[in-house]
């Protein structure tokens, strides 16, 4: 009978283990970075910074440990469906009194015990409470994959604004210092032109303002731009101490070889990050609901001691020495003062939120997508009006270096026209910078799915 409870206990633990350890698919792959989108802008710097982004942001760094957090409370969830063996050794000296029963004689006398059981306890999963709990677990671990994926999504494209509008502040800033040199000249030829009586004191005035205006203006971009140095280096991992070592494309190198698609079907909404998240979150409120339900149903524990047992340690090992224990259980819990009904209605409210959320959270992403191919479509006619203005103003001021060489214009008229078309310049930079941040901004919409 004992080697028979042996066998039954064995089979029972080698077949419990191998149900319990086949392991689904793994559902995501973590692969948030579109490289070869990013390759359409042609630029070595920005590719490089992405790569150390992905690798030296602490708060990628966290967000993947967090993923990983939730992967091993799935493992560990996992572990109660298997059986719970513990190797528990007992040693117990006892000595009796002497004793008269009777004028029956008993002298005192002392033994030694010894116990070295095996004990396996399992609760029986027929109605697949545990597995369901494994399940909802796998979705939450899954959902934190999702964040992780639209965290990186968010920082990468962050990254990429940040650094475009450094190559911006770079091209505005050389330019407005031009502008400053404009007005500068400007200004003192007005003021030879007041000192023959040929200006008012008002236009002295008004073009020292305006050359004054020019120097606060270089100064109010250098201090943007170094703020914008800051924030690249902290998202690249660098000291913000450090920030002469990041190196960035110019402004006249820069282009976009790809194609921006004028219409985007509302069902990539889908493959966002955030949506599969709130997908993923659905799904495990509907997994806690039938958790939730199988709380009514009974547990049957069960419970088995196979070991040996012996008053000498010499026989302890001894096959007559072993000893053998199996044993099931029925437990159902009859009043509870209405806790599980309660916690059924919390996890059924709990879902209807999430749907409301998720259903929120899809018309969102439609209008985001929706909001970056109008951005796209005005910035892209505003930069072509732009340049059109520009190429107009360019001819005149090409009209007018030709009259001042002739000596029909002044010098000063010539300065007034090239600061005019200075200013259209800034305009250029700031529509063609603009318009690479929409792509960005629709890149970030559709969840890296361009």
């Amino acid at each position: 009978m004992i080697k028979k409870f042996f066998t039954v206990l064995i089979i029972l633990f080698v077949t419990t283990v191998t149900v319990n350890a086949k392991t689904e698919a793994p559902e995501f792959t973590n692969c948030a970075i579109n490289y070869e989108w990013w390759r359409n802008f042609d630029d070595p710097y920005l590719i490089e910074y992405i790569q150390k982004t992905e690798a030296r942001n602490h708060s990628l760094n966290s967000a993947s440990l967090k993923t990983r957090e939730a992967a091993v409370s799935a493992a560990k969830q996992r572990a109660n469906e298997l059986p719970s063996i513990s190797l528990f050794g007992n040693y117990a000296r006892i000595k009796t009194p002497r004793a008269d029963f009777n004028g029956v004689v008993f002298d005192s006398s002392g033994t030694d015990a010894f116990a070295l059981p095996l004990i396996m306890s399992y609760e029986a999963d027929i109605f697949l409470k545990n597995h369901d709990k494994t399940k909802s677990e796998k979705k939450k671990a899954l959902a934190a994959e999702y964040e992780e994926k639209a965290r990186r999504i968010n920082v990468m494209t962050d990254m990429a604004a940040t650094y475009f509008n450094i190559i911006k502040l770079d091209k505005i800033i050389q330019t407005e210092k031009e502008i400053e040199n404009a007005r500068k000249k400007i200004f003192e030829l007005t003021l030879e032109r007041n000192k023959s009586g040929l200006a008012s004191t008002y236009d002295v005035t008004n073009t020292d303002k305006l050359h004054t205006e020019s120097m606060i203006s270089v100064n109010d971009l250098e201090k943007q731009r170094s703020m914008l140095l800051h924030k690249l280096a902290v998202y690249t991992g660098e000291s913000p101490c450090n920030v002469s070592v990041l190196k960035r494309n110019s402004y006249e190198k820069l282009g976009f070889k790809g194609k921006i698609p004028e219409r985007i079907s509302s069902s990539i909404v889908i493959y966002r990050p955030d949506i599969m998240k709130a997908e993923a979150e659905l799904q495990k409120a509907r997994i806690d609901i039938r958790i939730a339900r199988k709380d009514f149903l009974p547990s049957i524990p069960i419970v088995g001691i196979a070991g040996y047992t012996a008053l000498d340690l010499g026989r302890l090992f001894n096959w007559e020495s072993t000893l053998g224990l199996i044993s099931a259980g029925f437990m159902q819990n009859i009043f509870s003062g209405g806790r599980k009904i309660a916690n059924l209605k919390i996890k059924k409210l709990q879902y209807y939120q999430l749907f409301e959320d998720y259903k929120q959270a899809d018309l969102r992403a439609i209008q985001e997508i929706n909001d970056a191919l109008c951005k796209i479509k005005f910035d892209t006619k505003k930069d072509s009006e732009n340049n059109r203005k520009y190429s107009l103003e360019e001819k005149n001021f090409k009209l007018v270096n030709e009259r001042y060489k002739e000596g029909i214009t002044s010098y000063l008229q010539l300065m007034q026209y090239r600061e005019n078309l200075l200013t259209l310049e800034k305009d250029i930079v700031e529509s063609k910078i603009q318009k690479y941040i929409d792509y960005i901004t629709l890149y970030k919409a559709v969840g890296g799915e361009l």
